[in-house]
C-alpha cells in the first residue's frame, strides 16, 4: 500500500520494497496528465522499490524543480501539448544534470525523438507505453539499491 503525502499539487508516493531495506528514497520523477501514463509508472516504480512524484502540468513541475533535483534518479516528462512538454524541456535542457531524462510522446515519434535528443533527453518513448517497457527502462537507468 502507497504511502501518499502532498507538496504543493503533486503527490509523491513511496513504495516499501519487501525483504530490503533502501537508505534513501529513490525517486523517479513523472511529468505527465496521462492517467493510463501514470497508472503504469506508478506500478513500475512500486515494482522497482523506487519513490514516485508526479506533476501532472509544467506548472506544478517547475515548483517542484525549484527545490532542486536531489534525490532525482530519472525524469519522465510527456511531451505533449497539455503539459506543455516541449517548453519545460527547453527551461530544464542545462537544468537536469545528471538526471536522465526521458521523453514521452503520443506524437510522432521520429520527429519527437530527434527533438528530444537535441535538447538533452536520454531517450524518448511512443505512448502507450506497455508496464514492462517501463520497467525495463527504470532499470536500465536507475537500478534500485538495495543494503
Amino acid at each position: 500500500m502507497p504511502i501518499t503525502a502532498k507538496k504543493g499539487n503533486c503527490a509523491r508516493f513511496t513504495f516499501p520494497v519487501e525483504g530490503t531495506l533502501c537508505m534513501t528514497p529513490l525517486a523517479i520523477f513523472l511529468i505527465s496528465g496521462d492517467a493510463e501514463v501514470e497508472r503504469n509508472v506508478t506500478e513500475s516504480a512500486r515494482r522497482t522499490g523506487h519513490a514516485l512524484i508526479v506533476a501532472r502540468t509544467a506548472h506544478q513541475a517547475v515548483k517542484m524543480f525549484a527545490h532542486g533535483f536531489e534525490g532525482l534518479r530519472l525524469i519522465l516528462m510527456d511531451l505533449d501539448p497539455d503539459v506543455h512538454g516541449v517548453a519545460l524541456l527547453n527551461a530544464l535542457e542545462d537544468c537536469h544534470g545528471k538526471v536522465p531524462l526521458v521523453a514521452l510522446t503520443g506524437c510522432e515519434e521520429s520527429y519527437v525523438t530527434r527533438l528530444a535528443l537535441r535538447h538533452g533527453a536520454a531517450g524518448c518513448l511512443g505512448k502507450p507505453v506497455a508496464l514492462e517497457r517501463f520497467e525495463r527502462l527504470i532499470g536500465g537507468l536507475c537500478p534500485a539499491v538495495v543494503h
